[in-house]
């Protein structure tokens, strides 16, 4: 009966014994079935087409009713703006859309807000933004669309976008006309784009909750009217009334979507308008050899991840999602070639208004808010899509590498008996003299783990992270005489030296490193699931670039000394955070300035990565970006961890026992009695 029930001899115990031998090329599997899988989405096969889940949109059964007056009168308005713009070279003209806005017969309210910038020594900036309100004529206000434009004065670097206002007013004057509204129409102009759109949302939403004295940058102010709940927003950048082409950009905040009934709306009724658009569309080139349809899908996908990773938004449409207020903005190109229009010249906006007019409508007949389609996708191509049904396992499969090397970690961490006769093999190499034995334990013994040391260390790593993200907004730090990008770099510096030494002064128990091996992998794998949930595209290019070190990472006594160990160190060096921002930023300046030589190159990619770090912080704190948390927080703790790791410095096992408490030595055995002591054990 003992033979029976002696887990020694198990089948499962056999089976985790086989496969701990054999973790990295289990791990290895699971990492190339991972990226396999993410490449084949790009074929036709395995994503699917678009289609609108929501009949109430209906777009085909709108009929435009704007004509050439509405044309005519936007040329007006650009032509006026223009006036107003030489006598506000790097303000905004407020009064004259104030104006404009009343005369078109618009409810209209200013809206005041401030920012107290955090690396200016208390400095404030001041801001206005000019809204306007169409009360619906058949119902309560109840529900809203926003219809926004940014302004941009003449003085900005940034291309001019200074009709998007004359469209936006003109539209809101054929709007005025008709009282088929079930909606309140708000027509925004913002100032300052992203950072007075995140000042009006905060008013509108949670201006009389949290009153501005509690703020500690971004005091929003209070709005004077509002409408009822926001159910969709559309913001429009337009560079010329004669366009192009139209670019529908979706992401937003931290990599969050509109729903896809909103993109699939806006890309039907454009095409029945005549205008070309997509997403990330650009003007067309003839080229001689065409891509295929897998590499321009494949393209496609990983232009969308790049752009979700930053979690920055492509507009102001972004700032709407943490709301719950599906958004998206239609960015209008000038037209390069001034082609001949059909029918009458005066008439070049006439299709893009129809288009907003068309959208509106379509929003305008919701009856609840957009939950039909997908929130988490990938567009592949303008009629093409990945759900997160099709793409999630990639990342699962990626991060199954980590709790499948933890679970066979743990399963095999050393007992008593072994790391004792582990010591006394390593005494025996190099004397004579048998250690002294801890005691008479028996060969079952289990090993008391370190738990507590193990635990102190994660901590330690914790507090780094939590250091990063505090101590550069810290008053004494702030008043230093030195820039945003040089504080923040000059502290994440430091705490980044900090946990490169700490495996050299702290070495942990016997049992220590088998343990944070174990932790590692688990939090490892927590954080880029949870990670992956919130922002796929962030998750899933963490994971292709660490889960190979990860699986690579061992603490046994055999490969200590091997020059793989080596590799593994220089690798963990290499994929430090702090040094992939630079590698980033690095190829980004390499591409935009190839004719620069390569010592101009690597400098100003520092000043860049220097700079990509304090406007991170910033963001985090006005908008609430979490990239920077995410790299400062998460990735460099587990960097951390994974060097100490690497490095492997531990404790020997005959130097962590206690020999006051210990039993008096014995003699030295025999040599083939000390062999057969060892062969027991």
């Amino acid at each position: 009966m003992g033979l029976l029930s002696d887990p020694s001899i198990s089948t499962q115990s056999k089976l985790v014994d086989g496969l701990a031998r054999h973790v990295r090329k289990v791990c290895l599997v699971l990492y190339v079935a991972g990226v396999v899988w993410f490449f084949c989405l790009a074929l036709p096969e395995f994503n699917h087409g678009t289609y609108l889940s929501e009949n109430a949109l209906s777009p085909g059964l709108v009929y435009p009713e704007i004509r050439v007056d509405a044309n005519r009168l936007a040329i007006q308005l650009l032509e006026e703006l223009h006036r107003e713009r030489t006598n506000h070279v790097s303000t905004t003209p407020h009064a004259w859309i104030a104006a404009k806005m009343n005369e078109f017969g618009l409810e209209t309210h200013t809206h005041n807000y401030t920012l107290r910038y955090p690396f200016g020594g208390g400095k404030e900036y001041h801001g206005k933004n000019v809204y306007g309100i169409l009360r619906a004529p058949r119902i309560a206000s109840t529900e809203g669309i926003v219809f926004t434009a940014p302004y941009r004065a003449a003085s900005s670097v940034h291309t001019d976008i200074s009709p998007s206002v004359p469209l936006l007013l003109a539209f809101a004057d054929f709007a005025r006309r008709k009282n088929y509204w079930a909606k309140d129409l708000i027509f925004l102009v913002t100032e300052q784009e992203q950072l007075g759109m995140q000042a009006w949302l905060e008013a509108y939403h949670d201006g009389d909750r949290v009153p501005d004295a509690n703020r500690t940058y971004l005091r929003p102010g209070n709005l004077p009217a509002r409408a009822g709940s926001l159910q969709a927003a559309l913001n429009i950048e337009v560079q010329d009334l004669e366009i192009d082409y139209v670019d529908v950009r979706i992401e937003g905040l931290n990599g969050k979507l509109p729903n896809l009934d909103m993109f699939n709306l806006v890309q039907r009724i454009m095409a029945r308008e005549g205008i070309a658009s997509g997403y990330k569309q650009a003007p067309r080139k003839k080229r001689r050899h065409s891509q295929s349809v897998y590499e321009q899908n494949l393209r496609g996908m990983l232009s969308m991840l790049a752009s979700q990773a930053s979690g920055v938004p492509t507009g102001n449409h972004g700032l709407f999602h943490r709301y719950r207020i599906d958004a998206l903005t239609i960015a209008a190109a000038r037209r390069q070639t001034h082609a001949t229009l059909k029918g009458n010249p005066g008439s070049a906006a006439v299709p893009l208004l129809k288009a907003i007019e068309g959208i509106s409508r379509s929003l305008n007949n919701l009856l609840e808010r957009f939950h039909q389609s997908f929130f988490f996708y990938v567009i592949v191509n303008n009629d093409r899509y990945i759900s997160i049904g099709d793409y999630m396992p990639a990342l699962v499969a990626l991060v199954a590498c980590a709790f499948v090397k933890a679970y066979l970690k743990w399963a095999t961490l050393p007992s008593a008996s072994e790391m004792e006769a582990a010591a006394a093999a390593a005494s025996a190499a190099g004397s004579e003299s048998e250690l002294p034995s801890p005691g008479e334990a028996e060969p079952d013994e289990p090993f008391d783990l370190p738990y507590g040391s193990v635990l102190i260390y994660l901590v330690a790593t914790l507090a780094i992270g939590y250091l990063c993200n505090v101590l550069p907004l810290q008053q004494y730090f702030l008043e230093i005489p030195m820039g945003a990008a040089p504080l923040t770099t000059s502290v994440l510096s430091f705490l980044s030296l900090i946990g490169f030494i700490l495996p050299f002064v702290v070495v942990l128990p016997p049992g220590g490193l088998e343990l944070l091996h174990v932790a590692f992998l688990l939090i490892y794998g927590c954080a880029m699931i949870a990670i992956g949930l919130l922002n796929f595209a962030l998750g899933f290019f963490v994971a292709v670039l660490t889960v190979p070190l990860v699986i690579s990472l061992e603490t046994s006594e055999e490969n200590t000394k091997s020059s793989f160990r080596n590799s593994i160190r220089l690798l963990t060096l290499i994929l430090n955070p702090m040094m992939i921002v630079y590698v980033i930023v690095l190829a980004m300046t390499f591409y935009q300035f190839p004719e620069l030589p390569m010592q101009k190159i690597m400098l100003r990619a520092a000043t860049a990565a220097m700079d990509a770090s304090a406007y991170g912080l910033i963001d985090s704190v006005i908008y609430g970006n979490f990239l920077y948390f995410v790299v400062s927080t998460v990735l460099l703790p587990l960097w951390i961890l994974c060097w100490t790791l690497a490095l492997s410095k531990r404790r020997d096992y005959a130097d962590y026992l206690d020999f006051d408490e210990a039993p008096s030595p014995q003699p030295p055995a025999p040599p083939a009695q000390r062999q057969a002591k060892l062969k027991r054990n």
